[in-house]
């Protein structure tokens, strides 16, 4: 006797839910079993310069002093005005850019890929060498006449914020191009036609349109910022310096795991709210002015 043929309905069902099952999977290993080792580790009794298995609440009694929250507040301070810098940037650029022929926009969008292929360090250090005295920016407006002698910027807010910015631009460009692109000239072309000049143009009729995809923009860059490392530690002073690296200091130089895990778990859900809180405001805002 012949075999029976296999269902295509079953073949279909499979085929259907595989890709459901593969990245839940991929969750379920990569951040699910590490979050909940995460949360375990952060209820453990600390004894020494080692913990043990435990449950108690010590480290998370700690998140109110005033170091951890005036590193929580310079982080928010950080990533809401890193975000918005970025934002304001990169979506004139982006918008401009779609209004170009094609291959002006691809060698534009290969540069700024190289441009985010670049790591955390190279970027921190090439600022810090761009802000310092021997060999920065101050150089050059001293040759210019605008200066008398150079000085060294690279350790401070300012410094931090522009390495932050300038890591968070390319990001909100390949973020805005899709939405840009699809955008319709015509409705453009016929403000300009009753009148408008480019720039009104432009605020008035672009930006409302993109207003939606601006806001998830700004959301995601906020959310990388909040866990900058490196930049901070580069270009800040310990003012300067953002939640994340008070819990890199806890694990890597204290050997306190247990609190670095508590004040990640905060740090999440402040994070978190904030979010939800952005959000939230942003759909009441769209509501009220539809």
């Amino acid at each position: 006797m012949s075999a029976e043929p296999s269902s295509p309905t079953g073949r279909t069902t499979i085929g259907r839910y595989l890709p459901i099952g593969y990245a839940s999977l991929m969750l379920g290993v990569f951040f699910l079993i590490p979050f909940g080792i995460m949360v375990v580790t952060s209820f453990y009794h600390r004894v020494g310069s080692t913990y043990e298995p435990g449950f108690e609440f010590t480290h998370y009694l700690r998140f109110f002093s005033p170091l951890f929250t005036t590193h929580l507040w310079v982080s928010i301070k950080f990533s809401v005005v890193a975000a918005a810098a970025a934002v304001t940037i990169a979506f004139p650029f982006t918008y401009f850019l779609s209004r170009y022929p094609r291959k002006v926009q691809v060698t534009a969008l290969v540069f700024v890929l190289c441009v985010l292929s670049l790591s955390e360090v190279i970027v921190a250090y090439s600022w810090s060498v761009l802000l310092s005295r021997p060999a920065g920016i101050s150089n050059l407006l001293v040759w210019l006449g605008l200066m008398d002698k150079p000085q060294s910027w690279s350790r401070g807010y300012w410094s931090v914020l522009m390495g932050l910015t300038y890591f968070n631009v390319p990001i909100a460009v390949l973020i805005l191009y899709p939405q840009c692109t699809r955008l319709d000239r015509e409705i453009t072309e016929a403000a300009r036609t009753m009148g408008a000049s480019p720039v009104r143009a432009f605020f008035t009729v672009v930006v409302p349109m993109l207003r939606s995809s601006i806001m998830s923009t700004s959301i995601l860059l906020f959310v990388f910022t909040m866990g900058a490392f490196v930049t901070p530690i580069w270009l800040g002073r310990p003012e300067d310096w953002m939640y994340a690296v008070l819990i890199g200091d806890q694990v890597l130089r204290r050997g306190n795991a247990p609190f670095a895990a508590a004040l990640a778990m905060f740090f999440l859900a402040v994070t978190l709210v904030l979010v939800l809180v952005t959000v939230r405001l942003g759909r009441q805002r769209e509501a009220e002015n539809p």
